[in-house]
């Protein structure tokens, strides 16, 4: 998926209503770096909200992002703070061995400080999403850094080869993967992209997130709107694991991001988080 919005859109996407304390029709500034802000229409802006911190795809912005009407309607219908994060470049920098401009994962740590400190968050729901390459980022993130985060949900993207074998040294997390079967921009066994990096294998991704949570082998797998999800069973205490796929290619939905939602605010089924809606027992479990 390619989202065509101009990078001079983020400017005009955040108005003064919509960007608190943020200098008008500008984006918020940290150190290194910006972010967008986008927040549902009619808030008190008292009562605290959950916080997604979505990092947008490699080449993308995010006014990009801002602009899509699904995410839009997310803010709106989830009653939610979107948070998206701008890339140097226009990409995350987290692959082993590769350039390190700028700490991304640093970067990261303060645009969250920042929009609490702006605005009223909801402790117990911050999420980090992204697509492509910034669930690359995601995924980094809920390794190594994943203090500031109560749960993650990438979409079409892991880590970058080698993958770490874990377990991470950030302990056991929450983390629903989304991927598209016939994805070909980032396949489930990854490939090598131009700079000749290679792209992580996804269940090689998945075999490190179920040693760092200690899941046991026993899945769950069940039907979830357009998703077909496997959920891991067992995991110690603060950590669950589901993946999800779906029969497209390279793609984004936000109703995915509101699935997710909904599954780390689910905690009655122990390592599932979301109760199952449909058993699907002629699904293969994920090896």
């Amino acid at each position: 998926m390619r989202l065509i919005a101009p990078a001079l859109a983020l400017a005009a996407l955040l108005t003064p209503a919509r960007a608190l304390d943020c200098p008008p029709l500008a984006p918020c500034a940290v150190a290194n770096g910006a972010y967008a802000l986008l927040l549902p229409s009619g808030w008190d802006r008292s009562s605290p909200l959950p916080l997604i911190v979505f990092f947008h795809g490699f080449g993308d912005t995010p006014g990009d992002v801002i602009g899509r009407a699904d995410m839009a309607a997310l803010v709106e219908r989830e009653r939610l703070i979107l948070v998206v994060p701008a890339g140097l470049d226009r990409r995350w920098h987290v692959r082993p061995g590769g350039p390190r401009p700028r700490d991304d994962l640093a970067f990261a740590a303060a645009v969250v400080d920042d929009v609490t400190t702006r605005l009223p968050v909801d402790p117990a729901m911050v999420v980090a999403s992204g697509f492509s390459a910034g669930a690359f980022i995601t995924w980094t993130l809920a390794c190594e850094r994943p203090g500031r985060f109560t749960g993650f949900l990438p979409v079409a993207g892991a880590f970058w080869h080698p993958v770490p074998a874990g377990p991470c040294p950030g302990g056991p997390v929450a983390i629903r993967h989304v991927h598209g079967l016939d994805d070909t921009t980032v396949p489930l066994a990854g490939r090598v992209v131009s700079t000749g990096a290679r792209q992580g294998d996804i269940r090689a991704s998945l075999a490190t997130a179920v040693r760092t949570n200690a899941c046991s082998a026993r899945q769950q797998t069940t039907r979830v709107g357009d998703l077909t999800c496997a959920q891991w069973q067992g995991c110690r205490p603060g950590g669950r694991l589901a993946f999800c796929t779906h029969s497209a290619g390279h793609e984004m939905d936000a109703a995915w991001l509101s699935d997710g939602l909904a599954w780390l605010r689910d905690r009655s089924a122990g390592s599932l988080g979301q109760a199952p809606r449909r058993n699907d027992p002629g699904a293969e479990p994920v090896k």
